[in-house]
């Protein structure tokens, strides 16, 4: 399977082909200098290094000249059709898409939407996702989002101290950035350490250009330093980083104006604005050794910056199995590493300064260790390679989640863990919100028409209570809860097993809004697990609507589910939705597939 994977910024096109089944890098390369006459194409293969000016006057062009190169005789395809899939990278997917998403109108729509939060990348990555949609309109085109592996933070990490209307109305929130890079570092240090993802505390350093810092907790992004957008957290090539907002308002009172404050934090601050040196951060270090005392604040700056986050993700995680660092300053700088681990003895951080001045990550396998030997946190030097991570999320999204990693035999249907939810009727929703209150989407499901909102309920049952559960709409006739055995257990609620919708003889609870409290006399169940199907699906699998299946589930934890119910739609997607109890014992997560099994009692 032969995948290219994009990065269109405004003046570049960025682009890798990759052999799939063996993740081999078949060609790497950039067009340079897209809109003027200066256009350059720089190459590399196995073979070495290419450079040529070539005529690239838009995005268009750029894409064109790439596949003419990758196709010519000899080339790393044989024609177009060979390509598999495209996968786009893309800045900021907000809260509605936190997936890699084969692209349609509506994901175009939504990334223009989105470009109010990345208004220097989305116009250009989806001016680049356009032009290769036009230049290759017969292949799958997926976008992979920046921000999507920091989809699942909690509301304490993501929330701002503002109103809370600001992020109802406007979706002003922290997003998190550099997305891939992070998820590699974690899928690069459990491999390393040769421990599941899900049993690791990690604190990932991206130092580069862009440089951002996020605390990993059993492979889930829960906090992350870049915020809104990319300006905030860590000191960083140009941008300021973390700065008090009174500055920008002081500076626009004494006459700058709210572009000339925005370039100025972004473009003409950081390791550029104390060092009055460079952005680059090796031009940075030479001035200091030479005695140059800004770059040396400089470079005292950044490393204070990341200590401090370090520091607090320590805290936010609860303790630290591993530290890794990447990009371009991570992976080089033995400096860096060296000074920003110092003083972290008390977190049990200590450095083998031999292995750390020496470590060359690429050329060694892709990780080294530069912690002490038996030192409670390792630390790690991880050569990233976001576009190979882009490459298997596009995999995973048009081969079925779990292809790279697991082969499910018999016909596969996706899986969707049922976390504990609310769908509200109209009057509940005016008592708990007000009269008329039109919830906000924050993303969507997986059953068309439906999403989740970005305001929440709190449930009070007799025995305890569960903040913060998502509502479900659009609003329904008579309101519903569906919670997990676990779930009810907390609540002390005896919640009976039904399909969605047969509320009769079901217990009642209590849910509390911004506005008010409502006591519905009936409506929480666990939901029979139950797979969606639309008919023409349903006739591949030959069965009907009511029909009961079972569903296989490959791998580690190998399980069968029997009593699965069918419910065919027309405007159904196929879908199983089983509860977090029922995926917590078999494995499973939104990113698993299962396997059909046969007819109940056939």
């Amino acid at each position: 399977m032969k995948v290219l994977v994009l990065n269109a910024g405004s003046t570049s096109v960025k682009y890798n082909l990759y052999e799939m089944d063996t993740e081999a890098v078949l060609v790497r390369g950039v067009i340079e200098r897209v809109g003027t006459p200066a256009a350059q194409h720089i190459a590399r293969t196995a073979a070495g290094r290419t450079e040529s000016a070539v005529s690239a006057g838009t995005h268009r062009e750029a894409i064109d000249h790439i596949l003419s190169s990758l196709t010519v005789e000899g080339g790393a395809l044989a024609d177009r059709s060979e390509l598999r899939a495209v996968g786009h990278r893309v800045v900021h997917g907000g809260e509605r898409l936190l997936q890699p998403e084969v692209i349609t109108d509506e994901v175009k729509r939504v990334i223009a939407e989105c470009a109010r939060f990345a208004p220097l990348h989305n116009p250009a990555n989806l001016s680049g996702i356009e032009a290769a949609m036009q230049a290759l309109p017969d292949v799958q085109h997926v976008a992979v989002f920046d921000t999507a592996f920091h989809g699942e933070l909690p509301p304490a990490a993501y929330l701002y101290g503002l109103p809370y209307e600001l992020y109802l109305d406007k979706g002003i929130r922290r997003y998190g950035f550099h997305g891939p890079s992070h998820q590699f570092m974690a899928a690069s240090a459990a491999e390393f350490l040769k421990t599941e993802a899900s049993e690791l505390k990690l604190i990932t350093c991206h130092l580069g250009g862009g440089a951002s810092v996020a605390a990993i907790d059993g492979g889930r992004s829960v906090d992350t330093s870049m915020g809104m957008t990319p300006l905030q957290g860590l000191v960083m090539a140009t941008r300021a980083g973390d700065v008090d907002p009174a500055i920008a308002t002081m500076l626009m009172r004494d006459g700058m104006s709210a572009d000339a404050v925005e370039e100025l934090l972004n473009k003409r601050s950081g390791l550029l604005g104390v060092s009055g040196v460079s952005q680059d951060f090796r031009d940075v270090e030479r001035a200091a050794a030479d005695g140059n005392n800004r770059a040396r604040l400089a470079i005292e700056l950044f490393v204070n910056r990341v200590k401090k986050y370090i520091g607090a993700y320590a805290a936010v995680l609860g303790g630290v199995d591993a530290i890794v660092f990447t990009g371009g300053i991570g992976e080089n700088s033995a400096r860096v590493r060296r000074e920003v681990c110092s003083d972290l003895l008390f977190m049990g951080v200590s450095l083998d300064n031999e292995r750390n001045d020496s470590a060359q990550p690429k050329a060694n396998g892709g990780v080294i260790e530069v912690s002490a030997k038996k030192a409670p946190t390792r630390v790690l030097v991880v050569a990233t390679d976001e576009e190979r991570m882009i490459a298997r999320e596009v995999v995973r999204r048009i081969a079925g989640p779990t292809a790279a990693r697991r082969r499910v035999t018999g016909g596969s249907i996706p899986v969707g863990v049922s976390v504990r939810h609310v769908h509200l009727s109209r009057a509940d929703s005016d008592q708990l919100f007000g009269e008329g209150y039109e919830h906000t989407v924050k993303r969507a499901v997986s059953q068309p028409g439906q999403y989740v909102c970005r305001e929440t309920v709190d449930l009070v049952g007799p025995k305890g209570e569960i903040q913060r559960v998502a509502i479900i709409n659009p609003l329904r006739k008579e309101t519903q809860v569906e919670v997990a055995r676990t779930d009810a257990i907390t609540l002390g609620i005896s919640a009976p097993l039904r399909e969605s919708g047969k509320l009769q003889d079901t217990p009642g609870i209590t849910l509390r809004g911004p506005k008010g409290t409502v006591s519905i006399a009936r409506g929480v169940i666990m939901a029979h697990r139950h797979v969606h199907m639309n008919p023409a699906e349903a006739a591949q699998f030959g069965v009907t609507d009511g029909a009961v299946i079972r569903v296989r589930v490959e791998g580690d934890r190998e399980t069968t589910f029997g009593d699965v119910l069918v419910r065919v739609r027309d405007d159904f997607a196929l879908d199983m939705h089983v509860d977090t109890d029922e995926a917590n014992a078999a494995a499973l997560s939104n990113d698993s597939v299962a396997a059909f099994d046969g007819i109940q009692g056939s």
